[in-house]
């Protein structure tokens, strides 16, 4: 029986990864370059904040780097160790100022976010195993969302109001920064795509022998199957089918395969060279053979060529003056912070 029959390629695609992932080892007592981390870490205002939070952002930090295959140092782990504790500090210094103005964070919201990160996992034990990772509970989940609610309702209620961007700050921005806003010259792209693995995905993230060899196996399978998907596709395609109802109905990119495979606009050096080498040699509506990327398999076409040129400032107003709302709320927030510890009795214990 061909595997394919009965396992949807996206789910073993999510085997195969599965297959990478390290088992969590039973824990020690947590330490950072050998110090460890005492139960209590601050005091803010009287209210002490305990080691649970602090532990949970640095496993985080470890976890994100050791996927990057990246060694920290000493230095870098101390470093990261003392920000994450100014940070939560900081956190619990507006969650105080916004109990003090009854800003609360809903309870409907609150429960909703939580069953959003329920909802990404097939069962009950694979959650469990993503938060003991994160040196995390259900509890304190609820806790650090709770406490990033808070501080949103505050920014919206205390500082956003006061924060403005003028036309003329837009067109400033604008002016001073031309040389970022120009464009390559880009294609009016369309695809349709077969999702497969590289030959080689599992060979630096699968370290057991039988399990590599599972993956190889499921990897052949995944990719003659994606070939086989995206040849019959192609080979209606030169029966006359039309490209974008077989890419609504077939094609795996779920965001360009809705709206009948547009990519929307592409320059050359945003692809892979598999691709743009192909593209290149494309005339206007014309439709590729088959392509194999890093990402799996694709037929594609162009219909149109934008010349390189600057994006208009009317494109990227909204984009700008966003941007510099952020950047001022950002540094209004950080001003509101700086005056509450002035005020502040802060003690820090590690």
């Amino acid at each position: 029986m061909n595997l394919m029959t009965t396992l949807p390629r996206s789910l073993a695609l999510g085997l195969i990864l599965t297959l990478a992932s390290p088992a969590v080892a039973p824990a020690d007592p947590f330490r950072v370059n050998g110090k460890p981390i005492p139960d209590k870490v601050a005091s803010v205002n009287g209210v002490t904040l305990d080691s649970q939070l602090l532990i949970s952002e640095i496993k985080v930090y470890r976890l994100m780097n050791r996927q990057k295959n990246k060694a920290l140092s000493d230095k870098e782990m101390a470093e990261f160790s003392h920000q994450a504790l100014s940070r939560l500090v900081d956190q619990e210094l507006i969650y105080q100022e916004a109990q003090k103005k009854k800003i609360t964070a809903d309870p409907k919201l609150l429960e909703q976010r939580v069953q959003e990160v329920r909802k990404q996992f097939p069962s009950e034990e694979m959650l469990q195993t993503a938060l003991d990772m994160q040196g995390l509970t259900m509890t304190l989940l609820k806790t650090k969302f709770e406490k990033q609610m808070v501080e949103e309702a505050l920014i919206r209620e205390e500082v956003v109001p006061n924060v403005k961007v003028s036309d003329p700050e837009v067109e400033a921005f604008y002016q001073e920064h031309l040389d970022k806003f120009q464009t390559p010259e880009q294609y009016e792209v369309h695809h349709i795509f077969a999702a497969a693995l590289q030959p080689d995905a599992h060979d630096q993230t699968i370290h057991d022998p039988a399990l590599r060899k599972k993956a190889e196996r499921l990897n052949i399978l995944l990719d003659q199957d994606a070939a086989e998907k995206i040849s019959d596709l192609h080979r209606q395609l030169q029966a006359g089918a039309d490209f974008a109802e077989l890419a609504k109905e077939h094609s795996e990119d779920g965001k360009s395969g809705s709206q009948g495979g547009s990519w929307g606009k592409v320059s050359l050096s945003e692809l892979p060279e598999s691709l743009a080498g192909e593209l290149k040699k494309l005339k206007q509506n014309e439709i590729s053979g088959p392509i194999r990327s890093p990402y799996g398999y694709h037929i594609l076409k162009w219909t149109k060529i934008i010349p390189a040129g600057h994006v208009q400032l009317s494109e990227i107003k909204t984009d700008i003056m966003n941007a510099l709302l952020r950047e001022k709320t950002l540094s209004e927030h950080q001003k509101m912070i700086s005056k509450m510890r002035e005020q502040a009795d802060i003690q820090l214990f590690y």
